[in-house]
């Protein structure tokens, strides 16, 4: 289903996806340094405001003397005259412009560093641990794009949410709003982007073909009826997650083995020896091969991919 849906992008786009992909995925890792970055200055700069003594105040000009005048109540500093502000405008303005103690700035820039520090340390594991420094594919660095636009969204609305501040309910209930959806966004980016990855592939062997023959390496060996084989062990144990291949032989009308050392050798007969013990022991080892009808004049590679052998052609999957 997955598969349909990128095979969908990719047709839908053509050949504007690596570019599109290209804009996105930087557009999301700017936009993650900014709201990493910003922060970090408005910090700074609010430090250095204090340290110099600047404090934000709201002001008016007097309609009665004509002078500036700070807004802290109902009437003029210079000759009390009532600045005739609506009680709803006052109630607005309380929240912003009024002097903090010492102790209370220092509980904000404390709260604000861990919140930075904190936020920077979930990005740096985000980045690591989602591959997003080495895409794999077009479509994989478009949803690893969009996953870090959504998370710089998150850090930012999440931000404003729990800044320690005078903030009315409900600018932070639209900011907690917008920061769970960009949450679930993220969450469907990155679930999209890990499906994009390419399926990782081992190539065994390569071979060539001419008419009835087969070409490995410097050995060429006889086909029969038109086909090969390659013979190899599975190994699969389920409950651990183990799979491996090992490869023994390709086949035709003569059996044409893998070079091994001693070693190697030594290994694969005890496997094959001691099956029935190993399987008991929830090791499964099973003795296969694959056959392919193979024209002549062609390349053909042996791949591993997701424990599981594939003949194909070179340039025709």
């Amino acid at each position: 289903m997955l598969r349909l849906l990128f095979q969908s992008i990719e047709q839908s786009l053509g050949p504007g996806l690596a570019p599109a992909a290209l804009v996105i995925y930087w557009s999301g890792l700017i936009l993650l340094a900014l709201v990493v970055l910003v922060p970090i200055y408005r910090l700074r700069m609010d430090y250095k405001t204090a340290r110099s003594g600047m404090v934000q105040q709201w002001v008016m000009t007097c309609p009665n003397c004509d002078k500036l005048t700070l807004v802290s109540g109902r009437y003029c500093g210079f000759c009390d005259h009532d600045l005739s502000i609506p009680w709803t405008v006052r109630l607005w303005t309380s929240s912003y412009g009024w002097i903090e103690s010492k102790a209370a700035r220092l509980i904000r820039w404390i709260t604000h560093l861990v919140g930075i520090v904190t936020f920077l340390a979930l990005s740096v594991w985000l980045v690591t641990s989602t591959g997003v420094l080495a895409p794999q594919g077009e479509v994989h660095r478009l949803f690893l794009g969009l996953g870090l636009l959504a998370w710089a969204a998150v850090g930012r609305f999440g931000g404003r949410t729990l800044r320690v501040g005078r903030r009315g309910i409900l600018a932070r209930a639209g900011d907690a709003i917008m920061a769970l959806a960009a949450v679930g966004t993220l969450a469907i980016a990155l679930f999209l982007a890990d499906a994009a990855r390419p399926t990782p592939e081992t190539v065994l062997a390569t071979f060539s073909t001419t008419e009835g023959k087969a070409r490995i390496g410097d050995q060429v060996i006889a086909l029969s009826e038109g086909e090969i084989g390659f013979e190899y062990l599975q190994l699969d144990h389920e409950l651990l997650g183990y799979h491996r291949i090992i490869p023994l032989a390709f086949k035709g009308h003569d059996r044409f083995p893998f070079p091994k050392n001693a070693l190697e050798q030594l290994v694969v007969t005890h496997l094959q020896k001691h099956t029935g013990g190993y399987s008991r022991r929830g090791l499964t080892v099973r003795l296969r091969t694959d056959r392919l009808r193979v024209a002549p004049g062609q390349l053909f590679e042996v791949v591993q991919r997701e424990g599981q052998v594939l003949i194909r052609r070179v340039g025709g999957r």
